[in-house]
């Protein structure tokens, strides 16, 4: 009893701050040293409410990002009023390079009312396309792929046009399609969607494995012959079971550097 309620009650609300030092190799020098934040899973509607959201807004706004990415799963499937989270998603600020997202599995089913909600919230929604953020006239771009499990995503339209030697940060909500977009001139990879297996067992592991986060679950890996960094992120809520359990939900500041 004891385990479920600080699972259910306490963990869940716990808010871990990981701070990476993400080393980039052709990153411009003038992006030497912004700071992006990444969350992701929200989960809205799944033991999960408006008012949970707001102490997350805030924990990113006092970290004062440059950029800000969302990796998807806005929503739990059956939510049907998304919209309520407008006026908050509006109030995170990215002072230097804006606010990106893409959608993930859950958001999928109401796909356009997510985009047009993220939309209204100044979000650039990325689906198999990419745009860059300019300073000092050196641009940095950041791509995006459409749901791995439901959607038609294509890493080659993602960055067509883009050369080699071009610095570019792709969003993706399932890790695993890493093994797939290390080949592809892609600087370094940003996913969600494994809640970091959202109940972990010490000496055992995640319990739950998700689809497309079972080779990457949780943090830093090097992926494929060009050792193309690949951060997941544990997410904000949770799905399937209203617990977690050795994974506090994370916000993550990445200090980029080359």
């Amino acid at each position: 009893m004891l385990t479920g309620t600080y699972s259910y009650r306490i963990e869940r609300f716990w808010y871990q701050i990981n701070e990476v030092q993400l080393k980039i190799n052709n990153l411009p020098s003038v992006f030497n040293g912004w700071k992006i934040v990444q969350f992701s899973d929200t989960h809205l509607g799944f033991h999960y409410g408006i008012e949970d959201l707001k102490s997350v807004i805030k924990i990113i706004n006092n970290l004062n990002p440059d950029i800000i990415f969302f990796t998807g799963d806005l929503i739990q499937i059956g939510n049907s009023n998304p919209e309520v989270s407008i006026p908050l998603l509006q109030e995170l600020k990215g002072h230097r390079g804006g606010k990106w997202a893409v959608i993930g599995n859950h958001d999928f089913y109401t796909k356009n009312q997510i985009i047009n909600v993220l939309d209204s919230a100044d979000f650039t929604v990325l689906l198999n396309n990419h745009d860059f953020i300019e300073s000092n006239h050196q641009r940095l771009y950041i791509a995006g792929i459409d749901d791995v499990m439901y959607g038609n995503p294509s890493l080659k339209k993602s960055v067509e046009g883009l050369l080699e030697e071009d610095c570019v940060l792709l969003l993706a909500h399932e890790p695993d399609i890493a093994d797939e977009s290390s080949k592809f001139p892609i600087s370094a990879q940003f996913s969600g969607h494994s809640h970091g297996g959202q109940i972990r067992i010490p000496l055992f592991g995640p319990v739950i494995r998700q689809d497309w986060a079972k080779n990457y679950v949780s943090g830093i890996y090097y992926v494929g012959e060009r050792r193309m960094p690949l951060y997941v992120n544990r997410g904000i809520g949770t799905t399937k079971f209203p617990l977690r359990f050795y994974c506090r939900p994370e916000i993550t500041v990445f200090h980029l550097t080359n």
